[in-house]
């Protein structure tokens, strides 16, 4: 699986202006702006819930995700680790909605980033001066490609056409929802649309496969739960997150500095472990995920955030 590094490019609050031939035109200074790059990362070091180094289980086999789209819900600044998450400062936090009936995240209101938008950007005057040692994210949605193997199709799989080699290895696009309830009305795999239209909390994620195996056209949609999602918080015994809220905390290798009045772009580069984040039961051993044999995903949650102010 190669390496995946998204750089995503998204400007918010962007002013047209248009003037008639017969006015002069001017060029407004630039105004300042706070630039949050995205990058997820394979090799990033793969945290705990605790924010410690964490290696995969016994009995369980992992992969890296080949990243599409990233989701996001919330995005803040802490000055510190005593800092109360309802405290720090919030850069952005996306719609919540009661149409599915209990709060949930808007998902079509979330800031969605892929491979050509990779950037979230506001001006600076937006956010408050002063020194900030942590940042923090809530990840709401990821959509991704990963690989598995089709053991098991010969019986599990209608019309699978006889004589035709089950144990293939074959590409399926996951959309997996991470927030603590998202109301979704519907979302887009790869060629398939999944209409919903309610909350689901936590860990619901659906998976196509689209392929042609030796004349077979196959299609193939699976929803399910993940019966956990982990979500790094180094400081979660002085900084707790909500229960549920795939809020994601990671610590800047030095502060960040917001000046008053400030006069040129602060730019923020966060690195988003990606390091064997999509976890399943190995029931054989064989290190190869395969759902039609009943092996479970258990995690889909990101490994770990890294925050770095670059010039």
């Amino acid at each position: 699986m190669k390496k995946t590094n998204l750089i995503f490019t998204m400007f918010l609050g962007a002013v047209l202006l248009s003037c008639s031939s017969d006015e002069p035109t001017t060029n407004p200074e630039p105004v300042p702006r706070l630039n949050i790059t995205f990058i997820m990362d394979n090799e990033a070091e793969r945290l705990d819930n605790l924010g410690n180094p964490v290696s995969v289980p016994e009995g369980n086999a992992a992969q890296d995700p080949d990243f599409e789209v990233l989701g996001l819900h919330f995005m803040g600044l802490y000055p510190d680790k005593f800092t109360p998450y309802d405290e720090g400062v919030t850069i952005t936090s996306t719609a919540t909605t009661g149409s599915g009936g209990a709060t949930a995240i808007d998902f079509n209101s979330e800031v969605f980033l892929n491979e050509e938008i990779n950037t979230f950007s506001i001006p600076l005057s937006y956010v408050a001066s002063g020194t900030y040692e942590y940042f923090r994210a809530s990840i709401g949605y990821q959509k991704y490609k990963i690989v598995y193997n089709l053991e098991g199709a010969e019986t599990e799989i209608p019309d699978w056409p006889d004589g035709v080699d089950d144990n293939i290895d074959v590409d399926a696009t996951v959309g997996s929802f991470l927030g603590y309830n998202t109301y979704i009305g519907n979302y887009t795999l790869d060629k398939l649309t999944v209409d919903v239209n309610g909350n689901k909390a936590q860990g619901y994620f659906g998976l196509e496969t689209q392929g042609n195996i030796n004349g077979f056209v196959l299609t193939q949609l699976t929803q399910g739960n993940a019966p956990q999602t982990t979500v790094p918080n180094p400081i979660d015994d002085t900084s707790p997150v909500p229960e549920g809220s795939c809020v994601v905390t990671g610590q800047f290798p030095s502060a960040l500095v917001i000046p008053a009045n400030a006069s040129e772009d602060i730019n923020i580069e966060v690195v988003i472990s990606i390091n064997q984040s999509f976890e399943w039961e190995d029931g054989n051993g064989n290190g190869k995920y395969e759902p039609l044999l009943g092996e479970s995903v258990v995690d889909m949650g990101t490994r770990g955030v890294f925050p770095s102010v670059v010039d």
